[in-house]
């Protein structure tokens, strides 16, 4: 999971840095920032992943439309992850805490091409450091004051392990010894971490690292449509962002763990109480799956005919049954076309999904009410138009809140944006 984004100068993010947990809530109006500070996150997995280019062109045809008001001519962005115990376990003294991602994006003075300015991999050992926003504004939102860069100092105990400076080679040291292991240059538009030697005997930390921003971090955005038809052979069991592939998914953990098949049902029940059960059926001439949902007293409705809402609430429960659920994963506005009684259910699973991470947007009073004040995230608009971004336990416009009304009301009256 992440467990910090730091931004400068990226969108509406002047300058930002938020700790984040497991489960996380994005609130405030439209156009406050929630998108974009997501996206910080789907950026860097896209850059890892498709290349510096890919991830620009897939947002804007230029990299100055992501810049802070389109003013300079860098972006900054860093991604911290919680090191894995067994990861940790490789070293004598366990002293890793952390791994964190610096990576600085602008266009080279002398061309105008993108280029990545700088990027660096460090480890971190466990030091405390204070979150900002601990003192009281005496204005509210306002803006912070945004550092040169987010770059960290070397500290006591801090380990590079990749690290990219232009027009010099690209170093990459062996995590487990001194020195480099490795040094090439990728030239401006090639990310150093995107082609770390997977050498997890060298980089064990730094090769899981790059696994889980290039490929684990998703955007759900399910499809009805396809969610409804049969899924064609062949597709993966681990469930897939847009519900494609439900079927194989459900097919998996009832063959699996069926007491966790039968937990899924029952809490579906709560919100479905004439459900039976779901069937996945398998079509003899050519292997598609499609589901079949059994209501009492003796209705089987065929997938293709269930409500979009029905299909949208059996694919944001599943993943708290599934052991294979990973990653992070980025979810806007899930009330959308689900009752109220249902929405509770899928908060109730998306925030006990094990080793996954969810961070969901939205802007209904049931899910606010329904979470604890810890897990929420206020956005605000200073008078620059930057986003403030404040934990609703620190919020000065909740400092005389007692508990009582509660939080979606304060939200539906627009108390807290």
């Amino acid at each position: 999971m992440i467990c910090k984004i730091e931004a400068l100068h990226f969108r509406c993010l002047r300058y930002t840095r938020r700790k984040l947990l497991p489960f996380q809530v994005l609130v405030g109006p439209n156009a406050s920032g929630k998108s974009s500070f997501l996206d910080t996150i789907a950026f860097l997995g896209d850059l890892v992943h498709s290349g510096l280019e890919a991830a620009i062109a897939s947002r804007s045809p230029q990299l100055r439309d992501l810049i802070w008001q389109r003013g300079g001519d860098t972006l900054e962005l860093v991604v911290e992850m919680p090191v894995p115990e067994q990861k940790n376990d490789l070293f004598d003294n366990h002293e890793y805490d952390s791994c964190r991602y610096e990576i600085a994006v602008g266009s080279m003075p002398e061309s105008g091409e993108n280029a990545i300015m700088a990027e660096r991999v460090l480890l971190l050992p466990g030091v405390t450091e204070p979150e900002p926003g601990g003192e009281q504004q005496s204005l509210f939102p306002a803006d912070q004051t945004a550092p040169d860069t987010l770059s960290a100092p070397r500290g006591r105990g801090v380990k590079t392990v990749v690290h990219k400076v232009p027009g010099s080679n690209d170093k990459f040291y062996d995590e487990m010894g001194t020195g480099w292991d490795h040094s090439f240059k990728l030239g401006s538009q090639r990310s150093a971490l995107a082609n770390l030697p997977e050498d997890e005997s060298r980089f064990p930390i730094a090769t899981w690292f790059k696994r889980m921003l290039a490929d684990g971090m998703r955007s759900v955005v399910l499809n009805s449509r396809q969610m409804r038809q049969p899924s064609a052979p062949g597709q993966p069991t681990v469930y897939l962002p847009d519900g494609s592939n439900l079927p194989g998914v459900i097919a998996a953990i009832k063959e699996r763990d069926s007491q966790r098949f039968t937990r899924w049902i029952t809490l579906l029940q709560k919100v479905l109480p004439d459900l039976r059960t779901i069937e996945v059926v398998e079509r003899p001439e050519d292997k598609h799956q499609y589901l079949v949902i059994h209501f009492s007293p003796d209705l089987r409705v065929l997938s293709w005919m269930v409500s979009d809402g029905t299909m949208k609430l059996l694919a944001l429960t599943l993943p708290a049954f599934l052991d294979d659920f990973e990653g992070t994963y980025l979810i806007e506005e899930p009330e959308n076309g689900l009752h109220p009684r249902a929405l509770e259910s899928v908060l109730s699973a998306l925030s006990t999904t094990g080793k996954g991470q969810v961070l969901l947007t939205t802007h209904s009073p049931v899910v606010i009410s329904t979470v604890s004040p810890e897990q929420i995230l206020c956005f605000y608009k200073t008078e620059t138009g930057a986003t403030e971004i404040v934990p609703s336990t620190e919020n000065p416009t909740l400092k005389d809140w007692k508990g009582d009304p509660n939080l979606g009301l304060l939200f539906a009256d627009a108390y807290m944006t």
